[in-house]
Parts: C-alpha cells; structure tokens; sequence
C-alpha cells in the first residue's frame, strides 16, 4: 500500500475571489509575479540539494578543420536558471527551472546505461513542494494588493 500525503492549504478561495475581481489581464500579471516567486524558491531548494565537485570545468577538443577549442560550462549549480516558457492557454503562466547549459544533469538524475541514476532534483522538488506553493500563495496575494491598489480594483 501506497503511502500517502495530504496537504490542506487555506485561503486559495479568497484569492480566486480576489483574482476575478481584477480581471484577465491583471489576474495574469498577479500569477506571473507569483509563479516566477514559486520557481525562484524551488530553484534555490534545487541549487541546495545540487551537487559540486571542485574540479576544472573546462573541456577542450579540436573541431573538424583541426581548431582548438576550450569551453567552460562551470558547475550544475551554476547553470541553474529559472526562466518563463511560453504558454499553451491565453491567461496561463509557465515558469520553468531548468539547467541551462548542464546538459550532464540529465545524466546523474536518470543515469545511463553505465551509471545508475543519483537523483538529486527530484527529491529536491519533493521536500520544496509546501515551500513553494506558500511561496506563491503569499506572492500572489501581494501582487494582487498591489495592482488592486494601483489600477482602483476590488
């Protein structure tokens, strides 16, 4: 048998009020500010749980027409970025934490067929989940007063 989690969070109600009282367009700009707030929070749980070694990062190989070439992606901590994807639904907000150009963190969270996987991510999402919706709910919350305040809404 499964375990299971249950997680009750009030007051999402009076912000969905709160939220068709200030109409589309507003309501989007309160949720992009609280979603990005959302990611920042859960990128900083990533970066924590994340890890580094204390080794050169820079690589060098020689190209096609025999021209040296060195590059530096750094370290996985580094690269950990949050950026805002672009919506599938006019009115939806997607933010996105990715790795940038650590293209090697795929490696070490699902492994490969040489190396098991050491999942350091998913575990990371796991235990920021609370943290990250309250993170939200009090951003989208503050959002809302502002632009209620500064637009004349509510």
């Amino acid at each position: 048998m499964a375990d299971r989690l249950r997680i009750e969070m009030r007051g999402w109600d009076e912000l969905k009020r709160g939220l068709e009282q200030l109409g589309p367009e507003l309501a989007t700009r309160a949720g992009k500010s609280a979603i990005r707030a959302g990611a920042k929070a859960l990128s900083e749980e990533v970066k924590a749980a994340t890890p580094v070694g204390d080794e050169d990062t820079s690589r060098s190989y020689r190209t096609k027409s025999g021209e040296s070439v060195t590059v530096d992606y750094g370290h996985m901590r580094d690269n950990i970025k949050v950026k805002m994807g672009r919506p599938k639904k006019a009115f939806n907000v997607v933010a996105i934490v990715t790795f940038g150009s650590a293209f090697w963190a795929r490696f070490l969270e699902y492994g490969t067929v040489k190396m098991a996987a050491k999942p350091f991510a998913k575990p990371a999402f796991d235990n920021a989940s609370i943290i990250v919706l309250e993170k939200i709910k009090t951003s989208l919350g503050a959002s809302m007063d502002r632009l209620a305040k500064k637009y004349g809404r509510r």
